[in-house]
């Protein structure tokens, strides 16, 4: 056994061994800011861009395609049971360049089983009942699992083939309230949505997208035009996505006449009013009390519909700048029915056809024949192709915001299960500005700035780039509406409104009818502007960094007074200062995001004898700490 070695034998061999070991390179500087992360492209997406179907500049490549179908329904509706019985043949076209084993079915009703996992609360009545799924006249062996069916194909379904279903199926509609986003209240109104079976979306990056419906996140869906009759009793005003095809069997004479003026004057004409319903004359009669409406509407991503025998019915018209071609307005009509008694709904025409004509001018031009509002069911709203549900006696701003969804995801198909600030996000911030013009005022930016810094400075941010149903209920509304608008909002006082505005109007244009991810808006976004914006996207929407400015000390060195700055957050962004003299005379500097990058302190030169200095003082920074964003000078 060796010997152990003498503690002092030890120090002289330890001390050898440290004189014969290499200097250590000296520590490299720690890095002053951390870097974004780059956004990486998912992999699906990248196969997209070498199949020219992407692109990296946000524009749809050459070899673009969308799958189409066409739905011709027809659905009978027994107020007193509340039953609907519908019957759909089904024509599906491929126009992608792979053959199609299956097709993916939604059945958005199933969410009301007893059994099913969902992320909020509901009343489980029951979902729909498929009687029959036929192709070619023959049944076909169906898989429901969640809210969706397989349909396995006997034969592939070539690239450029169509292919025919037909559905038979029923269900009970519940009670407004027992679930999300339709509904009956009595017999007296009924809003229709989700009531179909509907084929999922398969497109150019993902093939078949069909996430289960939970009841928090919304929709991904696919253009269709669709042919829908639809028979209730006479007496009950049907309203419904597309234009009605039979006016002159279901209308009486009075509302005919009603709407045709409505086409020519700006003036809200009430097409049924309450003489009209004291007297039973909503609608025309027919021998067997019941009346068949049909509707057509194309190149939409669904339908629904509304009955009711309460409503009243306004109507007016919409000029949409530059609907028929640069520089020649057409117009869409203007639909608004509600109960009597319904508070500011008397005013719903007018703020259906502002939205309409602000977005058209703004954004796109508004391509459908009608908007229509619908009063009642949902406590908050809820949109859909041409039509919208909307709650309570106050409505302009959420009917605004659920008309401003026209565009965001109805002509522009974004995911919004996947996304949910694709969606929301770009109505809230559209909604804002919307309104805004309505009334008159300007305050809309800085309320929605200044609500994300509250939200985050009581530790309540979150990541916008998460799936919908993976969000509490709070998280959720924040991450999808209030923090994109606001994100929105900054990158408009980064770019300025022509650059950024110009981007909006590329996309819409670019992707409308079809179905863009994030990283197509990204994409648009560096393109338009000339800049690299990713690390601005990657910021703002993947992660949950804080931008916070601070004036660390104002002084007076005899030439000027300087003003030094520090940045306290994660987040990089410019920094525009602003110093008023006591003569009221002012004067901004700006520390770019460049010093930011490299350095957490900045010191910037003013005049003699400044007053005031403000951080921000256009409110269009996401600064999450205002508190010591200004300084006066001691009096």
């Amino acid at each position: 056994m060796p010997r152990p070695l003498a503690s002092s034998s030890l120090f002289v061999f330890l001390a050898a061994a440290v004189a014969q070991t290499p200097a250590a390179p000296a520590p490299l500087p720690a890095p002053v800011r951390v870097v974004p992360y780059p956004i990486d492209l998912p992999d699906d997406f990248t196969a997209a861009i070498a199949a020219g179907t992407r692109t990296r500049t946000g524009r749809p490549g050459p070899n673009h395609w969308t799958n189409t179908a066409h739905y011709r329904i027809q659905v009978d509706l027994d107020p007193v049971t509340k039953l609907l019985r519908g019957q759909a043949e089904v024509t599906y076209h491929n126009a992608s360049p792979r053959e199609l084993d299956r097709l993916v079915v939604h059945l958005y009703q199933d969410l009301l089983r007893p059994s099913q996992m969902r992320t909020r609360v509901v009343d489980p009545l029951g979902g729909i009942d498929v009687q029959a799924v036929r192709l070619g006249g023959q049944p076909v062996r169906t898989r429901v699992a969640d809210t969706r069916m397989t349909i396995r194909l006997p034969a592939p379904l070539a690239p450029g083939a169509e292919i025919a279903l037909e559905f038979e199926w029923s269900f009970t509609v519940p009670p407004a309230g027992a679930g999300p986003r339709m509904g009956h209240e009595d017999e007296n109104v009924f809003y229709l949505g989700y009531w179909y079976p509907q084929i999922a979306v398969f497109d150019d990056v993902g093939g078949w997208v069909a996430d289960p419906y939970r009841g928090n996140g919304e929709f991904y869906m696919g253009y269709a035009d669709y042919d829908v009759a639809i028979t209730v009793p006479q007496g009950y005003l049907v309203r419904a996505t597309g234009e009605l095809q039979n006016a002159d069997d279901v209308l009486t004479e009075k509302a005919r006449a009603a709407l045709a003026l409505a086409r020519q004057q700006r003036d809200v004409v009430h097409v049924v009013d309450a003489e009209d319903l004291a007297a039973g004359r909503q609608t025309a009669t027919a021998p067997d009390g019941r009346l068949t409406w049909r509707f057509r509407a194309e190149r939409v991503r669904d339908v629904a519909i509304s009955a009711a025998r309460t409503y009243l019915w306004d109507a007016t018209h919409a000029v949409v700048k530059d609907k028929d071609g640069p520089g020649l307005d057409g117009t869409a009509m203007i639909h608004a029915v509600y109960e009597p008694g319904s508070g500011d709904w008397k005013r719903g025409a007018e703020y259906t056809r502002h939205t309409i004509e602000y977005l058209s001018a703004h954004v796109h031009p508004y391509p459908w024949p009608h908007m229509t509002a619908c009063e009642g069911i949902i406590g908050g709203g809820m949109e859909y192709p041409m039509m919208t549900i909307v709650g309570g006696t106050q409505p302009g701003g959420t009917i605004a915001h659920e008309v401003v969804h026209m565009w965001f995801p109805m002509l522009v198909g974004s995911n919004e299960k996947r996304y949910a600030w694709q969606d929301e996000g770009f109505t809230s911030f559209w909604t804002t500005l919307c309104r805004d013009d309505f009334l008159g005022r300007s305050r809309g930016p800085r309320r929605d700035v200044l609500a994300y810094a509250n939200t985050v400075r009581r530790g309540g941010d979150v990541a916008c780039m998460r799936h919908a149903d993976t969000y509490g209920s709070d998280d959720f509304g924040f991450a999808s509406y209030g923090k994109p608008a606001a994100i929105l909002h900054q990158l408009r006082g980064l770019l300025g409104d022509e650059l950024f505005f110009g981007a909006f109007r590329r996309y819409a244009a670019d992707w409308a009818w079809k179905h863009p991810t994030p990283y197509d808006f990204f994409h648009t976004f560096s393109d338009v502007s000339g800049q690299d914006l990713a690390p601005y996207f990657r910021t703002w929407f993947f992660e949950t960094w804080r931008l916070d400015h601070a004036i660390a000390a104002v002084t007076d060195d005899g030439d000027g007074t300087v003003v030094a700055l520090e940045d306290q957050g994660r987040a990089v962004h410019p920094a525009v200062v602003e110093a008023t003299y006591p003569d009221g005379r002012k004067e901004r500097r700006t520390v770019p995001a460049a010093h930011w990058q490299q350095a957490t302190r900045a010191e910037l030169r003013f005049g003699a004898g400044v007053g005031e200095v403000v951080i921000d003082p256009d409110l269009t920074s996401l600064d999450c700490d205002r508190e010591d964003n200004r300084w006066q000078r001691p009096q």
